[in-house]
């Protein structure tokens, strides 16, 4: 959901904020959730046909109140989609599930309503409904109260299923969680398929404690009435448990070693769990297979991995990004021996990055595969590659400024400080959409603070562009912008300690102050920026 630009830490497969543009060390899971935006939605045509109708979802844009108004005259539930033009897993959602005919059939029994994140007053909702990450599915009762979150994980028909049995529910999620701590034997059929397929990394309203997560899934996994969601669940309790050391890899208690030994094979040995698993064995289990001593057992077991990996990628129903993805597996189980990827790894993965690369043709499809792809080739140990890629789809693509982040960031990796801190700053000012160029802007600032400490006056511009950009948009401190900026703030403010520049932090407190004047009931919030959780 890649190698860095996709991958969040192993945490994040369950609390996921994860479409970010900018590539950060040490992440392993690929952010697969899916979604789309108004601003890369297909013009209709002038004169619809009814055929075509009822092809496509009746999408309500923006205007989330009036979507809940119209879900209590007519007594449907609501379908909230939150994403971004720009955002690949956004446009693999639009080009795979939103295009399913089973699926776009049974949206005709809710009240679907399309907010981008950067039209007005998305952020707002983002707090209300506590999501961050794009993309973010929510199904909502007539009362706003929420029904469930879809998990992309599930194939179209099982969604479209899904579907059918949430336009019905009265329970909220909040409802159902309770019940799951409390005696299971009362959950239904219909509780545990909601159980299975919700999105477990999505929601930090819910499940912001990782503890109490792992917790509810190791009873999920233990009383679940089939084998197939015993071992969903178990693998997203294993997945979550598991530690990152400081210098990277995993450390494996002798259960968790234990379990991957007996769970993984469990799982390989059905397709259909395969197919269903393919993220997390894709991205999350690799390099923890590669963390089990050396052995014949790990040797055979990432054998299996990739072999059954390699069968996903050749089934035509799936997402393009998904097929490619299953090479992924391929490098780390090979860095599980050697930091360089051998030659055999590298030439599948130039070959698999070719066949995607030729294989999209269609510009959502692009915009979904083209960054994995680079990250891929970089990670296997072809920077190049990576770049060429990246800087061919800059002429291609109607979110370039995505791209010129992957580049700044292969700049930052080749030591080419000038570089990565330019095309940063590009990026940033080719973005496009209020609440984006505060992303973008957040990381132009932070990719100077870590290349250019000493700049201070580099250091001030980037912050700057930051709180100039925040200041456009007075309702906008809520949510996900207000998560970025408060990780940004207390960064700067640490680069003010450590190189004794208070008297630029005053002025950009000063600056700053301006702006949570102008925020409304949300003041308080915004002037914690340096120090808030």
């Amino acid at each position: 959901m890649p190698s860095r630009a996709g991958r969040p830490a192993l945490a994040a497969l369950i609390f996921n904020e994860v479409e970010r543009p900018l590539r950060t060390a040490h992440l392993l899971i690929a952010s697969m959730l899916i979604a789309g935006s108004a601003a890369c939605s297909r013009k209709a045509p002038d004169a619809p046909t009814a055929a075509a109708a009822d092809q496509e979802i009746a999408w309500r844009e923006g205007d989330v109140d009036d979507a809940l108004a119209e879900a209590k005259e007519s007594g449907k539930p609501v379908l909230l989609y939150w994403g971004a033009k720009w955002c690949p897993p956004c446009n693999q959602m639009k080009s795979t599930l939103f295009k399913d005919p089973q699926f776009v059939a049974q949206t005709r029994n809710f009240v679907p309503v399309h907010l981008d994140g950067d039209t007005p007053g998305a952020q707002r909702w983002g707090e209300r409904f506590g999501v961050s990450g794009y993309p973010t599915v929510i199904l909502l009762k007539p009362d706003g109260g929420e029904i469930t979150r879809l998990s992309s994980a599930a194939a179209a028909s099982r969604l479209a299923g899904l579907l059918k049995v949430a336009s019905g529910r009265t329970v909220s999620t909040e409802d159902l969680l309770r019940r799951t701590e409390g005696d299971t034997s009362q959950l239904t059929a219909e509780d545990w398929a909601l159980l299975t397929n919700f999105d477990w990394r999505n929601d930090p309203r819910h499940c912001d404690d990782p503890r109490r997560a792992i917790t509810l899934l190791d009873r999920l996994a233990q009383a679940a009435p089939n084998a197939n969601q015993q071992r969903r669940f178990a693998l997203l309790s294993l997945v979550m448990g598991v530690q990152e050391k400081e210098d990277g890899g995993y450390a494996l208690t002798a259960d968790q070693a234990k379990r991957i030994e007996t769970l993984v094979p469990a799982i390989l040995a059905h397709p259909e769990e395969v197919v269903a698993n393919r993220e997390e064995l894709s991205y999350a289990i690799p390099p923890l297979v590669a963390a089990l001593p050396p052995s014949g057992t790990r040797t055979q077991l990432g054998g299996a991995l990739v072999a059954a990996l390699d069968r996903v990628q050749q089934d035509a129903s799936l997402p393009l990004p998904d097929r490619l993805g299953t090479v992924a597996a391929d490098i780390a189980l090979a860095k599980a021996s050697s930091s360089t990827v051998p030659e055999p790894v590298l030439a599948k993965v130039r070959q698999r990055v070719a066949w995607a690369d030729g294989a999209a043709k269609d510009a959502m499809v692009r915009q979904s595969v083209i960054s994995n792809a680079a990250d891929l080739l970089d990670d296997a140990g072809d920077r190049a590659g990576a770049r060429r890629l990246l800087t061919d789809e800059l002429k291609r693509s109607a979110s370039p400024y995505y791209y010129m982040l992957g580049l700044a960031d292969l700049s930052e990796e080749d030591k080419d400080t000038a570089g990565a801190v330019s095309w940063a700053r590009k990026a940033y000012e080719s973005a496009q959409g209020p609440a984006t160029r505060v992303q973008w802007a957040i990381a132009y600032s932070n990719t100077v603070l870590r290349l250019k400490p000493k700049d201070a006056r580099a250091v001030e511009a980037s912050a700057d562009a930051v709180i100039a950009e925040l200041g456009k948009n007075p309702d906008g401190y809520y949510q996900r912008t207000r998560v970025k900026v408060s990780r940004w703030g207390k960064g700067l403010a640490e680069w003010s300690k450590t190189t004794a520049n208070a008297p630029v932090m005053a002025r950009l407190e000063a600056k700053m102050e301006a702006v949570c004047a102008r925020q409304g009931d949300n003041a308080t919030a915004c002037r914690s920026w340096t120090t808030a959780s």
